[in-house]
């Protein structure tokens, strides 16, 4: 049967909630997308959160996070990011987590998809790598189902068009896509990491960033500037016969 996911990402909350990030309150704007995603939660399968919960680190901004989502458990998937404690989201977020090694990652089956998540984290830094180990799980996964399938992570395996983001991009992404050239049935690929809306088609496989629950990011930048657009979320519809139908939401945030 079809199924509706919604993506949220790059949350960068604070264990205390006046705490502000480029003279923006991360929490009140993702409490004003959560609020906007209430009437969608009767029709959606998966929330899926991909990376940057947090940018303090700290158990108290996980646990908060988890009592902003609860209504969303067990229909909740979680990844981190860069500015992510694995160790902690494994404390906090526990029972929809899974591990490949160090990693925290999802595979699941639902419907007629196959919904896999990937942990792209370098520890201490701003860069993106699958590595070997995972490379090698995702290979497993995909060659176990011909299923369409829908890819998630954090960081951006693609150039985007802003200069200072191609320099913290997905170390290995050509890895990546050598393995995913084998497996045509990754018809979409949703990150985060880049703050801003971007789509393209690579192949099969339909890539795709959404903007952040809080700050955003103009696009086609030389360097880090903030953008004045909305904070947003992203809706996918995915067909029994593989098709991908996806939009960007924004809330406004005042």
């Amino acid at each position: 049967m079809p199924l509706r996911l919604i993506q949220i990402t790059d949350c960068h909350l604070f264990a205390d909630a006046a705490t502000r990030l480029k003279d923006i309150s991360t929490r009140e704007r993702l409490e004003k997308v959560l609020q906007a995603l209430q009437m969608e939660l009767p029709r959606v399968d998966r929330l899926i959160v991909t990376g940057d919960l947090t940018h303090d680190e700290r158990v108290e901004t996980y646990q908060a996070l988890r009592n902003l989502l609860k209504d969303w458990l067990p229909r909740l998937r979680v990844l981190p990011g860069n500015h992510d404690d694995r160790a902690l989201m494994r404390q906090i977020f526990g029972d929809v987590v899974k591990n490949v090694g160090d990693r925290n990652v999802f595979a699941e089956s639902s419907g007629n998809w196959r919904l896999i998540g990937l942990d792209t984290q370098i520890t201490g830094s701003l860069l993106g790598e699958v590595g070997s180990e995972q490379l090698a799980w995702l290979e497993r996964q995909l060659a176990a189902s011909p299923l369409p399938t829908a890819l998630f992570l954090h960081h951006h395996p693609l150039p985007i068009g802003s200069l200072w983001l191609e320099k913290i991009i997905l170390q290995d992404a050509a890895s990546l896509w050598q393995l995913l050239d084998r497996f045509p049935q990754v018809r979409v690929l949703c990150g985060g990491h880049v703050h801003q809306e971007w789509a393209v088609l690579r192949g099969s496989t339909l890539v795709l960033t959404t903007p952040s629950t809080g700050v955003q990011f103009r696009p086609e930048t030389e360097t880090l500037v903030v953008d004045d657009m909305p904070p947003a979320y992203r809706i996918l519809d995915l067909a029994d016969d593989g098709g991908v139908q996806s939009r960007v939401i924004r809330v406004p945030a005042l």
